[in-house]
C-alpha cells in the first residue's frame, strides 16, 4: 500500500536532495581547488570564482551522477534504507565516476590520484541528500494491516 500524500512529499524531497547534494558536492570541489588562490582578505573575485565554478561543477556532476544516483535512491526507497547507505552510495558512485575516466598512470598505477577527494566528495553529496530526503526512504509505504480488512 502506498500513502499518496507522503510519496508525493518524498518525491519533493528527492528532487530538492538531489539538487542540493550535487551543489554540496561542487562546492566542496571548488572551494578545495580555489583555495590556493585565496588571501585571507577574502578576495571577493576569488570568492565569485568560487561561486561560479560550484554552479558549473554542480551541472557537470550532476549531469554524470544522475543515473547512478538515481539507481541508488530507488533502490533506498524500495528497500527503506535510512542508514548511512546514502553515504556509501554516495562515496562509491564518486568513485566509480572517477575511476571511469581516463587516468594518470594507466593501469598498473595502485590507486589514481585524487581518489581520495573523489570519495570525500560523494560522501558529502550522499550526507546532504540523506540530510533532506534520505533519513525518510519509504515513508511513503504503508504495511499492510494485520487482520481483518477495514472496508465495509
Amino acid at each position: 500500500m502506498v500513502d499518496g500524500g507522503q510519496l508525493l512529499a518524498q518525491s519533493i524531497r528527492i528532487v530538492l536532495g538531489l539538487i542540493l547534494a550535487f551543489l554540496a558536492a561542487a562546492a566542496f570541489v571548488a572551494f578545495g581547488l580555489l583555495r590556493g588562490l585565496a588571501d585571507p582578505s577574502g578576495d571577493p573575485v576569488v570568492v565569485g570564482m568560487t561561486f561560479g565554478w560550484s554552479l558549473v561543477g554542480a551541472s557537470v556532476i550532476g549531469g554524470l551522477a544522475f543515473v547512478p544516483a538515481l539507481v541508488a535512491i530507488a533502490v533506498a526507497e524500495l528497500m527503506q534504507l535510512r542508514g548511512i547507505v546514502h553515504l556509501a552510495a554516495g562515496g562509491a558512485i564518486a568513485i566509480f565516476l572517477w575511476w571511469s575516466g581516463e587516468g594518470v598512470g594507466g593501469p598498473q598505477a595502485d590507486i589514481r590520484p585524487g581518489t581520495l577527494i573523489a570519495a570525500a566528495t560523494g560522501f558529502m553529496a550522499g550526507f546532504v541528500y540523506w540530510l533532506i530526503a534520505g533519513r525518510q526512504s519509504g515513508c511513503w509505504r504503508v504495511p499492510p494491516s494485520s487482520g481483518a480488512s477495514t472496508r465495509s
